[in-house]
Parts: structure tokens; sequence; C-alpha cells
């Protein structure tokens, strides 16, 4: 199956600037329309809002399975569920057919509200509760997905705004140079790599070595001060962890 897939050269200013959240375009991750405005990750405020109303609805679903991770994910023809119990080694997958001209949310709160009544049904047939979960759960159980899939992984990344981000192209970096412990050597070495083809007494552009001065001085000021953005979660699908009780973005 397809799974859900979620990305400036702005001109660079001459004075160093303060660092904002980056900008980072991508497909909507809540209903995958593809060309969404540059550092959005949601095509509207309303398709935002809905997802996270529909996931915080499945929260009483996936506490009545124990659920230690989930994982939400989408395709043009599906949305799937998967849910590892505390008590479990194995994944129990919960997927429905998409409706034609429904959001992935649409269909996901279908897929709960159907879950939900079929748990209370059995409940009522004099089941416990425990036993209708694990009914359900083991009905639904997939030993062939590796449960690691859905434990969402611990990321780190350098924190930068847009004129960083700038700052580093014009230095031919990328954020990786930015995790490593010789993160000022090797922008440095950039520079100096850089200045030799750049320098106006070598018979360079002087308008391109002003901005790569700039772009030098601005990650050097970067380094004193790092900045890391570091969150649990899955790449392609949003992943709930039970612990805290919430869900994460996708990467």
């Amino acid at each position: 199956m397809d799974s859900l897939q979620i990305s400036t050269h702005p001109a660079l200013c001459n004075k160093v600037i303060r660092r904002t959240k980056p900008a980072k375009p991508r497909r909507c991750i809540s209903c995958g329309t593809p060309a969404i405005k540059p550092g959005r990750r949601y095509c509207s405020k309303s398709c935002r809002e809905q997802i996270n109303w529909v996931l915080s609805l499945s929260k009483g679903l996936l506490k009545t399975f124990s659920a230690r991770y989930a994982a939400f994910s989408f395709t043009n023809k599906h949305v799937i569920l998967d849910v590892l119990p505390t008590w479990s080694k194995e994944i129990s997958r919960f997927s429905s057919k998409r409706n034609r001209g429904s959001k992935p949310s649409e269909d996901l709160k279908n897929l709960i509200l159907d879950s939900g009544r079929e748990w209370h049904q059995l409940v009522g047939n004099n089941t416990s509760r425990s036993y209708a979960s694990l009914s359900l759960l083991t009905r639904n159980n997939k030993k062939d997905i590796d449960p690691r899939s859905i434990k969402p992984d611990k990321r780190t990344r350098p924190r930068l705004s847009k004129h960083e981000t700038s700052c580093l192209k014009v230095l031919k970096l990328d954020r990786n140079d930015l995790i490593s412990v010789d993160q000022e050597r090797k922008i440095k070495a950039a520079y100096k790599k850089m200045a030799k083809i750049y320098h106006p007494d070598a018979g360079g552009d002087a308008k391109r070595f002003r901005q790569l001065a700039e772009a030098h001085q601005q990650m050097l000021l970067w380094v004193k001060n790092p900045q890391f953005s570091s969150r649990k979660a899955l790449q392609g699908s949003w992943a709930y962890d039970g612990y805290t009780n919430r869900w994460t973005p996708p990467l």
C-alpha cells in the first residue's frame, strides 16, 4: 500500500537576525493534499482541527485496548490503525476502506466508532470488558508486522530559522553537519573552501563573497548557542504513546 508521504533559498539580508521556527513545505499530514504552502503542515485550519479531534476521539478506544503504542496512516484506499497493547509483543491492525470523497480523518472516525460499537456489543452480550478487548485485538492480530515499526524513535535535529537554513545552503552544508561534535570546524572549512572561489582578490564575485561571509558569521553564532528540536515520532505515520496519552504528527 502507498504510505502517507509528507518538504528556499530566500535572499540573504545584510544583518544577522534572530532565530525563528524553520519552515518546511510538505503534503498535508491530515489529508495528503499536495503542494500546500511552504512551511505549513496542513492544507487548512479546519483540516488540522478535524484530524486532531478524531485522534483525540481514538484515545478512548486505545485506552480500552491498553495500547502502549499506536500508529495511524492512510493510503488512497485504506485507513490503518496499528495497536500494540502493553501486554503483547504483536501488533493488531484495524483497517477499513476509504469512502470516495471523504477525508482520512472521516474514515478513521468511522473505523473507531465501528470498533467501539463492536466492543460494546460484546460487553452487552455478558462478555467481560477485558475479554471483549482481547477478542477484537486477537481477531485483528498481525504476526507479520514488526512491533518496532510503530515504536517512535527519538529524533534530534538542529532548529534553524529560514535565514539560517539559507546560510547553510550558501556554505553547502546540511543539517547533519550541525549534529557532529566538530560542527564549528566544518563551518569554517566550508567557508575557507568557498572563499577561495568567490574572494574578489581571486577574481570572484564580490556580492557572493559578502553572502558567504554573512552566512559564515551567522552559523558561527548558531554554534555558540545551538538549538535542537527533539521528539518521538514516526516517518509517514501519526504516533501514539500510551504513557503520555498523546498523538505526535509524522516526521
